[in-house]
């Protein structure tokens, strides 16, 4: 991310000389904000941010003092607020998102470029999210029209991240569903998004806090809005982090070399069954399965389903069980490597017990130990191959932890292997800053912590095992 002082722009502790740019509400003006406190240091603190925005950015309903000011105040941040109340993101003259974002200075450096969805656009015209790269095809007079528009702007004249934020939510007709457009946009874009219209109820909330149901007053502001946008945007700035180590040349597929370190793996055959974190949900779709089939010369096929569980139940089609039946045919294979899933432990799914038989149609698969005895039955009767499970790194969950000690028990019955990293590729030997260089969150790596980190362990433990059959 960039980092250049805006020149001119003065950030007192106790007054906040809150900018407009061309075509604001009203003149620059001196607001004096003696309650908002200072924030503890984090990787906010003293960022440069744009600020595009209507009603709520602005602070229309309380004399122009707004979260946006108040988060600031408390973060030494420098923050150009192009605001308007009344405002709309789609085109509509002069005041409009587009007409004011057009003539701001494009020469400024800014770490994030934040845009407030208003609550006045809640009934405007949806629209389609447009293929094109190209400004012109955008139908501006739409919500995805114009936030495509905005979002390409930005991009190519400030070179920035652009953030939408949501309103909170309200009981404002047709509010949920407006809330919700956003997230095609960020499906899209791989973009960012502050939601607030999940994270603050207005709806429910005291009378203190509210000018009117879908404005807060200086109360809601500083109880309501500034914790949540303080939590939101240290975790944006590491989603941020992450996308842009993500598009880093050497970690791209098509850039990695192979390699003959690991005899046993060249030209195996091998079936990856597993979710989020073995599809890649936080490393653009790349994971260990496809550096491992770069790398080592390896054919794959990769069953990997974000969310989805070990464990069955009624209607659920995309457990690995069901997948691996409906989508895996019968066949030959040299290994199949099936993840130990955490959502099976975030969903608190019963951890069952170890059955005395090895027949498939005594496992209880609604119980993650009967899922992992039908998988490993399974494979052997319909690959013709071992089995290997694999953990995630440590993170703070007692439930994966009892399911990572139930997996060895299992192991001891059927003689699989585990490729163990929450026991054997400890955290705390990682050099200070390349954890939070390899992971987006806790349990899933990008495309830096898959090939530097987790890819190489995965073929010590892969060949070390094929080695042994």
């Amino acid at each position: 991310m960039k980092r250049k002082v805006l020149s001119g722009f003065l950030l007192c502790s106790i007054v906040i000389s809150t900018m407009f740019a061309v075509g604001c509400a009203k003149d620059s003006s001196e607001v004096e904000i003696t309650d908002a406190g200072k924030a503890e240091e984090s990787t906010i603190t003293g960022l440069n941010v744009a600020w595009l925005g209507s009603d709520a950015a602005e602070g229309a309903m309380t004399d122009g003092v707004s979260y946006v000011d108040y988060l600031a105040e408390r973060n030494d941040m420098q923050i150009t607020k192009e605001t308007k109340a009344g405002s709309s993101m789609v085109d509509s003259g002069a005041d409009g998102y587009i007409a004011r974002l057009e003539k701001m200075d494009t020469d400024v450096d800014y770490d994030m470029f934040i845009v407030e969805m208003p609550i006045c656009d809640v009934d405007v015209p949806v629209g389609e999210i447009s293929e094109s790269t190209n400004r012109n095809d955008y139908d501006v007079s739409t919500l995805y029209g114009s936030m495509q528009y905005i979002y390409s702007y930005v991009e190519e004249n400030f070179d920035d991240e652009v953030v939408f934020v949501t309103p909170a939510k309200s009981d404002v007709k047709g509010g949920n569903d407006y809330a919700q457009t956003v997230w095609e946009i960020k499906k899209h874009y791989d973009s960012q998004v502050l939601d607030l219209w999940h994270n603050i109820n207005l709806i429910d909330a005291d009378e203190k806090y509210l000018c009117d149901s879908s404005n807060p007053s200086v109360e809601g502001i500083k109880d309501l809005y500034i914790p949540c946008l303080e939590e939101k945007l240290i975790s944006i700035i590491h989603e941020i982090k992450n996308a842009q180590t993500n598009k880093l040349p050497q970690y791209a597929l098509e850039n990695v070399d192979a390699i003959n370190d690991y005899p046993n793996l060249k030209g195996k055959k091998i079936i990856f069954l597993g979710s989020s974190v073995t599809y890649g949900s936080a490393s653009r779709g790349v994971s260990f399965a496809d550096y491992i089939g770069k790398r080592d010369g390896v054919e794959y096929i990769k069953e990997a389903v974000s969310g989805t569980t070990l464990v069955t139940s009624a209607g659920n089609e995309s457990s690995y069980i069901a997948r691996m039946e409906a989508n895996i045919e019968p066949q030959d294979a040299d290994l199949l490597i099936c993840q130990l899933s955490t959502n099976d432990a975030t969903q608190d799914k019963p951890l069952g017990e170890i059955s005395d038989s090895k027949n498939m149609e005594d496992f209880d698969t609604e119980t993650v130990a009967g899922a992992i005895e039908y998988i490993i039955a399974y494979a052997e009767k319909n690959y013709n191959c071992p089995v290997m499970f694999y953990t995630g790194t440590k993170y703070d969950s007692e439930k994966y932890e009892e399911m990572v000690n139930l997996l060895l028990e299992i192991q001891k019955k059927w003689g699989i292997g585990v490729i163990d990293m929450w026991n054997d590729l400890p955290v705390e030997d990682l050099e200070e800053g390349k954890y939070d260089y390899y992971m987006d969150n806790g349990i899933h790596p990008n495309r830096a912590g898959y090939l530097e980190w987790w890819t190489p362990f995965f073929e010590k433990e892969i060949d070390a095992y094929l080695k042994a059959q």
